[in-house]
Formats: C-alpha cells, structure tokens, sequence
C-alpha cells in the first residue's frame, strides 16, 4: 500500500498518482495540440482566399461559379452531387459569394447535412 508523506500543504502525491496524473495531462495536451492542428487545416483554405488579392479573387471566384454553374445547375441530387458539393462549399468561402451564388450553392450545402 502506498503511503503520503505529510507537509505544509497537505498530503503529497504518491508515486503512482503522480505517474498517472502525468499520463492524463500528456494526452489532454496531445488532444489540444491534435484538435488545434485540424482547425488550422480546415482552416487553411479559407485564410488563402482571404489572402488573394481582391481583383485576383474575384476572377478565381467568377471562373469557379461558372464551372460550378455549367456542372451543377441542372444537376442537383444527380450522379455528380458529391463533386457539386465540394465546389459549393469552396465557393462558400468566398465574399464574392452573395445573392445568385448563395441561393445556387445552398442546394449542395443544404443536401449535404441531411
């Protein structure tokens, strides 16, 4: 039986509490390092966007909206809905994605949490 030695402060961890209590901090200190890391990269596409310069990102924006609508218009729920979703959610991020786009994408979006 393990034994605490008694001080000021009151009764000191064991050896084995102290082992455990050191195994229990390890992983909760992997686990944030592990959540924080997939934030940042499901975060990472987002932030590039952000980072384009403004007239830049609107041709990339125009150009993947119309692929988007050439692909995806008359198609929602048919055989190419996964790749239709992705490219919703891509253009999602966009600021540029207002109105028309917003309503085209939520299609995807929408059907996708079903």
């Amino acid at each position: 039986m393990a034994t605490r030695a008694m001080s000021r402060g009151g009764p000191w961890l064991t050896r084995e509490e102290r082992e455990v209590l050191t195994g229990v901090a390890g992983v909760g200190i992997a686990l944030v390092l592990l959540v924080a890391g997939l934030l940042w990269v499901l975060g990472a596409e987002q932030r590039a966007i952000q980072a384009m310069e403004p007239g830049r990102r609107a041709v990339v924006f125009q150009r993947s909206f119309a692929s988007f609508e050439a692909l995806c218009r008359e198609d929602p729920g048919g055989s190419l809905s996964a790749d239709c979703r992705r490219q919703a959610r891509f253009l999602q991020k966009f600021p540029e994605c207002v109105d028309v786009c917003r309503e085209e994408v939520s299609q995807y979006i929408s059907s996708a949490t079903r």
